[in-house]
């Protein structure tokens, strides 16, 4: 699984903002700090640590979801076959009660033996009927309890992956706004190629991060 790149949200707030307030304030200029998200990614062992965690517990989740879905599949094929069979012994009762109604009272006349023809036909065709319905019922139902079990694996998957993203966004948030404070700046944005937010000026905080989160 890819976690998703590092990036501080409320820099493009910020960015936003900066050229109204240095507009209002002009016996103050904003010092923009700025850094390369990428590098931080690639280069700082603190994020690489957490990105290589992060990986062997998606993995190793994936793996044992995979095995609880599994062990639900054939959960879900073994009721199914019972039901199946529930259904099947049902309606092979209702023909043998029926065969034994026919021996009990034979029919005396070619009239009597159509009667009851026609009615062996339409309880087949009406057992028939039933039996479809029932097993489209079934399907239905194992398809959603599979869509259910897959959807939960896939909610777990997903919180995981955002828990770690938390922890890296949270560690490199507190190592910027130490920086930021060492060197009194008033704004910090992601300037990497994904985000072009300083085209020139500002300061570039990206080794200090680097070196704080060696």
């Amino acid at each position: 699984m890819k976690l998703g790149r590092l990036t501080r949200g409320v820099g493009a707030a910020l960015l936003l903002a900066a050229p109204l307030w240095i507009a209002g304030c002009s016996e103050k200029q904003t010092v923009v700090g700025y850094y390369n998200a990428d590098r931080i990614d690639r280069e700082a062992g603190q994020i690489k640590a957490l990105q290589d965690e992060a990986t062997a517990k998606l993995k190793e989740k994936q793996t044992e979801l995979e095995a609880k879905m599994k062990e639900k599949q054939a959960a879900l094929e073994e009721n199914f076959k019972k039901k199946q069979d529930e259904i099947a012994a049902k309606f092979q009762a209702k023909e043998d009660e029926f065969n034994q109604k026919v021996q009990a009272n034979p029919p005396k006349s070619q009239e009597e033996a159509d009667q009851l023809q026609a009615e062996a036909d339409e309880l087949g065709q009406s057992l028939q009927k039933e039996a479809e319905e029932d097993m489209q019922k079934l399907q239905q139902e194992a398809a959603a309890e599979a869509q259910r079990i897959q959807q939960e694996a896939r909610l777990q998957m997903q919180g995981l992956q955002a828990q770690y993203q938390t922890r890296m966004t949270q560690k490199l948030d507190v190592a910027v706004d130490e920086i930021a404070k060492a060197k009194k700046l008033d704004v910090v944005l992601d300037n990497s190629s994904f985000q072009k937010s300083v085209l020139y000026g500002g300061v570039d905080i990206t080794e200090d991060l680097l070196e704080k989160l060696k």
